[in-house]
């Protein structure tokens, strides 16, 4: 198992929180997704032999809450 913690900036309300959060624990292979408003941060748990990173980014940037570098 990987964990994670990432910044992503675009993080701004209760919303924002539940749309990461739902898009990230909807992947396979993520078995956790936390977002918390106050650090704009996700924590996030995924078995790498099942998802690579490029693809957690990736559905990030596809709703609209791209990961800091």
């Amino acid at each position: 198992m990987q964990t994670k913690k990432i910044t992503v900036p675009n993080i701004s309300c209760g919303h924002c929180t539940m749309r990461v959060e739902k898009a990230l624990n909807g992947l396979d292979g993520v078995t956790s997704a936390k977002a918390d408003i106050s650090t704009k941060a996700v924590d996030i748990e995924w078995d790498e032999a099942v998802t690579k990173w490029d693809a957690i980014a990736a559905t990030l940037d596809k709703i609209g809450y791209p990961p800091e570098a």
